[in-house]
């Protein structure tokens, strides 16, 4: 059964267009036995920013909590955050994390949140000595015939006829780009991430992968994220020139089906690219926004909501319910109105194509002032309220959030 979790925040006073603002979340497991998703909701990264996050894993939960706990102390260590510099710092800080991944210590981490322990001879050995790949992607070697029909399209004929005599000089270049990575948290599993930072008047959205972020500006959807998909223009250029290829259903070496992400160091192993050029990419794209009254709230969500509806269906489910208000006069609670989305999205059964049977995590941020509360209520609770220490309980995107329900 799905397992709600839900929790609503309120947004501290620096912010100008948001200082009456509040954000709710939900999420549930969907019809799936194990809950990759995690998240940050941080409304006070610092005096003048917050955290908005949303990560969504595969392969295993780990590398997904990993971010969720260690992300936004990473950003915040960035050189270019602390000059000021948002959009540099969230590239440099997915960079970072994504890298700090391979190191024996992370290693140890990550296998201690996936449940799955390694022993002292596994740790010492180096991923380049390991024959056995992951096992749910497809290998590629120059002597494997799954591939034949992507290699007549991707790289012609370079494995085909001239195999053989072209085997000793390709060796190389075809076993670095990930190969032989061993099962290991961080190679064989890891996470999208959309990252959304308001400070004042500007949002900047970082984004790798298919998670999304999505402002209201009217009613109109304007969607903050690019959806990494394998086989858009750009993506598959990056994928072919790091030796790899895109299969007909969209997968990368037929493995994983989204271009960009944190982690699953299995596809970056090409030893002559920088990490932003390896077939997976941990680089987001960067988009700003400058908020105004235009704006009304924004949606941050993994692909488990766009997967069922689109980003303005979305906005147009919320706007919907945003402005209805009680007897009182009293405006709609938002972790009323998230929890109510992802019921629409949930899949009643598990008979049909998998469509609305994922992990779902949503968060609705809005920008304008409401008065969720009855008139008859008093200052005094408001002010416990707004003291409340929610927000270092998001930070790991863990089950106290449960409890932090604010508004």
């Amino acid at each position: 059964e799905p397992n709600p979790c839900v929790g609503a925040h309120s947004l501290p006073a620096p912010f100008s267009h948001v200082s009456a603002g509040s954000s709710a979340i939900h999420v549930i497991a969907g019809f799936l036995s194990l809950f990759q998703d995690a998240h940050n909701c941080i409304p006070e990264l610092d005096s003048e920013t917050a955290m908005f996050s949303v990560y969504d894993g595969h392969g295993g939960e780990e590398v997904a909590l990993y971010c969720a706990k260690y992300l936004p102390e990473i950003i915040k260590d960035q050189k270019a955050y602390k000059e000021g510099k948002l959009q540099k710092a969230l590239e440099d800080a997915f960079l970072a994390i994504d890298a700090k991944l391979t190191t024996e210590e992370v290693i140890k981490e990550l296998s201690q949140m996936a449940g799955r322990p390694q022993d002292d001879e596994d740790e010492k050995e180096k991923v380049a000595d390991e024959d056995d790949g992951k096992s749910d992607a497809t290998e590629c070697s120059e002597d494997e015939d799954g591939y034949s029909s992507e290699e007549a399209e991707n790289e012609d004929d370079e494995d085909d006829t001239e195999e053989a005599e072209e085997d000793e000089d390709e060796e190389e270049e075809m076993l670095l780009p990930g190969m032989e990575g061993k099962e290991e948290p961080g190679s064989d599993s890891g996470t999208t991430a959309v990252v959304a930072l308001i400070r004042g008047k500007q949002l900047i959205v970082a984004n790798a992968g298919d998670s999304r972020c999505v402002v209201s500006e009217g009613g109109k959807a304007v969607d903050m994220s690019y959806d990494h998909k394998p086989e858009d223009e750009v993506e598959l250029a990056r994928i072919k020139n790091a030796g790899g290829k895109v299969t007909m259903d969209g997968r990368v070496n037929g493995g994983l089906n989204l271009s960009r992400a944190i982690g699953d160091h299995f596809y970056k192993r090409n030893k002559n690219l920088p990490p932003e050029e390896q077939m997976i990419s941990a680089l987001p794209d960067i988009k700003v926004l400058t908020i105004n009254d235009d704006h009304d709230f924004m949606v941050i969500a993994c692909d488990g909501i766009w997967n069922v509806m689109s980003s303005q269906e979305v906005v147009d489910f919320i706007q919907s319910k945003i402005t209805q208000k009680d007897e009182n006069g009293v405006l709609r609670p938002l972790s009323s109105i998230v929890e109510e989305l992802l019921d629409q999205c949930l899949a009643p059964d598990t008979s049909g194509d998998g469509t609305g049977c994922d992990n779902m995590t949503c968060i609705i941020i809005s920008f304008k002032p409401r008065n969720t509360h009855p008139p008859a209520e008093s200052g005094k609770r408001k002010l416990e309220e707004t003291a409340a220490p929610a927000a270092p309980a998001e930070e790991n995107g863990g089950e106290s959030n449960k409890k932090a329900k604010l508004e």
